[in-house]
Order: structure tokens, then C-alpha cells, then sequence
């Protein structure tokens, strides 16, 4: 039995599968009084017909996204997989909120940074960071786009509303995690424990023109 966790974003989910085979799969909103992560995985594994001690593999999203939920979703991957000695992956977060999408994966994936920028994914490239009003001339003519909070496209580009894909177009994303989980598990290699480490990209920018400012 695998677990994977992604608690990078607003929406959050983990699975337990055997193999290529899902056991079961919990998706929530997070929220302030949501209970303890933890607990969900012990609910999960045993709904899955385990238990903790039958986890043999760990992956998690490492970003990016949301400090705390990273730090909560890693901490607790870490922990698991050094506690029972087995191994541990990482997957990049942006990937499976574009995989999300039905039918094809989205080519690209944007979620909120603040401070009017977004992390921003676009197939065969590396995540970056960038501030919205840079949007208009890095998404191309047909992309097309998965945006985390949904709808807010129309905010960061308005002219590119019509390339996010709507809600009734996206699937949970425990499906889509369960997709990278399989692939992780087959193809990659686990990390050593203290190379487990988020993916933030790099400073807002933001921060870097306050920085530099005379």
C-alpha cells in the first residue's frame, strides 16, 4: 500500500493505492478548522483495508503553494516515510492541478501567489513566478488553462478568460494525483530524507524591486 499527499493549494486530496489500483482517495477544501491532516491519512489508510503499518511508499507535492499547507503535507510525508524506513517522492504541485483537467491535461497551470502574481506552469518548462500584468504575453494563443482559484483568469488577463477550463471541465484532484502517484512510484527515485525540501520558485517579485529600490 502507497500513500500520496498534496496539500500545496485550496484544494487539497491523498490516495492509497496497490499498484496501478486505487483503494480510496480523499479530497477537501481547506479550511481553518479542518481536523488534522493526519488523522484523515489514518482514516484513509483504513478505509484503503490497512493500516499504518502497511504503508510502504510516500509521496507528496512539494509546490508550489501555500507555506503552511506545504509545511504540514511534507513534514507529515517525511515523518511517515522515516518512521517505517520505506521510500519517499516528491512530485511538483503545478502538473497535477494540470492534469486535473478531462480528457487531455491542461498545457497550462497558474496558482495564486499574492501580491498580484501567480506561479505559473506551461508544458516542457520549468515553474516560475511572475506578476499577472506579465500574463498577457507568456500564455499562448492556444493554451489551454487550469487556474487555482478557478476563475480567476479573468482577473489576472482578461483577454484570456476563455482559455481556463471551466469547473464542469475539471475532475477531483485525488484523480489527478493518483495519475502522478502511479508514475512517480514506477519511474522516479526516492530522496534521501534530508533532501526533502517545498518548491517557492523564488522571492516575490515584489520583494525584489523593493530590494533593489535606492
Amino acid at each position: 500500500m502507497r500513500l500520496a499527499i498534496d496539500t500545496s493549494g485550496a484544494d487539497q486530496a491523498m490516495v492509497v493505492l496497490d499498484g496501478r489500483r486505487l483503494l480510496a482517495a480523499d479530497d477537501w477544501v481547506r479550511r481553518r478548522d479542518d481536523p488534522p491532516v493526519l488523522a484523515r491519512i489514518v482514516a484513509l489508510v483504513n478505509r484503503g483495508g490497512g493500516g499504518p503499518d502497511d504503508v510502504d511508499g510516500v509521496a507528496a507535492a512539494r509546490g508550489p503553494g501555500s507555506f503552511t499547507g506545504l509545511r504540514v503535507g511534507l513534514s507529515l510525508a517525511a515523518g511517515l516515510a522515516y518512521a517505517r524506513h520505506v521510500p519517499l517522492y516528491l512530485i511538483d504541485s503545478l502538473p497535477i492541478l494540470a492534469r486535473r483537467a478531462i480528457g487531455e491535461p491542461a498545457t497550462v497551470a497558474l496558482r495564486d501567489a499574492g501580491r498580484a502574481e501567480v506561479y505559473a506552469w506551461r508544458e516542457g518548462e520549468p515553474v516560475r513566478r511572475m506578476p499577472t500584468d506579465e500574463l498577457a504575453a507568456w500564455l499562448p494563443s492556444s493554451a489551454r488553462v487550469m487556474a487555482e482559484p478557478a476563475g480567476m483568469l479573468a482577473t489576472w488577463s482578461s483577454g484570456h478568460a476563455h482559455l481556463e477550463i471551466p469547473l464542469a471541465g475539471r475532475r477531483p484532484l485525488s484523480a489527478a494525483l493518483l495519475d502522478f502517484a502511479i508514475w512517480t512510484f514506477e519511474s522516479q527515485k526516492p530522496l534521501r530524507y534530508d533532501e526533502v525540501q517545498a518548491l517557492y520558485v523564488q522571492p516575490a517579485a515584489a520583494e525584489e524591486r523593493r530590494r533593489k529600490a535606492p
